[in-house]
């Protein structure tokens, strides 16, 4: 067999094997945003608290929400009890899912305005969640929903990211184009 005959038979076993060995996908688009949104937001962990900041060496708590997504190319507004208005629908406990805003009461526990915004990291389906925020005290940090302080100050819960319907597929074989290389002679 011809030399350029091998290396095009191994090339297209070589790409056969890469593309069957990928896994079938079905998370959708907006799926994958949302982990791309948390994944992000992981790399601000400790940054420090400071009031009325967004920048990547400190934030408070809206400003951490509105510099993660304006990564993204959302842009959120400033404070915390502003943002709820850029959620695309209000979320019940039950249906949250990674980077939807999370939103609690200030310090002021019997008060009404949000005080707080964080992020979902994740969420158990039964009302129960951790999420990435900005605390005074800590920093950027992930919290957990079942902790004393943010469950009696729970407010409400909003997406950014809308579910649509779409989902990534893998291409299949068949549509692969193999390019063959011609190897390059020497004498």
């Amino acid at each position: 067999m011809h030399t350029f005959s091998k290396l095009k038979i191994s090339g297209l076993f070589f790409i056969i094997s890469i593309v069957s060995a990928l896994p079938a996908y079905s998370q959708s688009n907006d799926e994958v945003l949302r982990d791309s949104v948390i994944q992000y937001a992981h790399n601000y962990m400790g940054t420090p608290y400071r009031r009325g900041q967004s920048c990547p060496k400190a934030f408070d708590c809206s400003g951490f929400t509105s510099y993660v997504y304006r990564y993204f190319g959302y842009n959120l507004y400033r404070t915390a009890c502003d943002q709820i208005k850029n959620t695309s629908k209000i979320v019940k406990k039950e249906e949250l899912k990674p980077g939807d805003l999370v939103f609690f009461k200030g310090r002021n526990s019997k008060g009404t305005r949000i005080g707080h915004v964080g992020m979902v990291v994740e969420a158990d389906g039964n009302g129960n969640f951790k999420f990435i925020h900005a605390s005074c005290k800590l920093g950027v940090t992930v919290s957990e929903s079942e902790e004393n302080y943010y469950r009696t100050r729970f407010v409400s819960a909003g997406r950014i990211v809308s579910d649509r319907e779409e989902s990534l597929q893998p291409l299949p074989v068949s549509v692969i184009e193999v390019k063959a290389i011609k190897p390059e002679l020497s004498l």
